[in-house]
């Protein structure tokens, strides 16, 4: 993402590959670059809403990709597990994007934020040095789990 080697439409066509259309997939709002599919698309914005929530953080200034990948960002934490539920972010806004572009489906935000729930749950616990991590508590108050114990 940093290094702007995704392909999306805007850095597709500057390697000379005719997509016809740069409009983002998603929101046909702007070109489809890094920071509009990741922060400024409506979708992204949404399912960001939706993560900040679900962790009790007001709504996010994400104004450039940095904003996403640095370890501490405007919200205070500076957690390995928050890094981790951005990254899980990231990667299903993305495959929604290509679910859209290459299956003619796309997700709605309660769903995707369920995704990231999901799948941050899976990773965090995989990755724990604890025993076990409480399923109702990662969806109530995922904040008060401590890195990887």
């Amino acid at each position: 993402m940093r290094q702007n080697r995704i392909p999306v439409k805007v850095e597709l066509d500057k390697r000379g590959i005719d997509l016809g259309s740069l409009r983002c997939s998603l929101c046909d709002n702007d070109l489809e670059s890094v920071e509009h599919i990741f922060l400024h698309c409506p979708i992204a914005k949404e399912i960001w809403d939706r993560i900040f929530r679900w962790w009790n953080l007001s709504s996010p200034v994400l104004s450039n990709i940095e904003d996403v990948c640095q370890e501490r960002d405007n919200s205070g934490l500076s957690s390995k597990i928050w890094q981790g539920v951005k990254w899980v972010g990231c990667y299903l806004i993305w495959q929604n994007r290509n679910n859209l572009i290459f299956r003619g489906k796309v997700g709605n935000g309660p769903t995707i934020l369920n995704e990231v729930q999901v799948k941050s749950f899976e990773w965090i616990s995989k990755r724990s040095r604890k025993s076990h991590i409480d399923w109702n508590r990662w969806l109530l108050n995922p904040k008060d789990i401590d890195d990887y114990g």
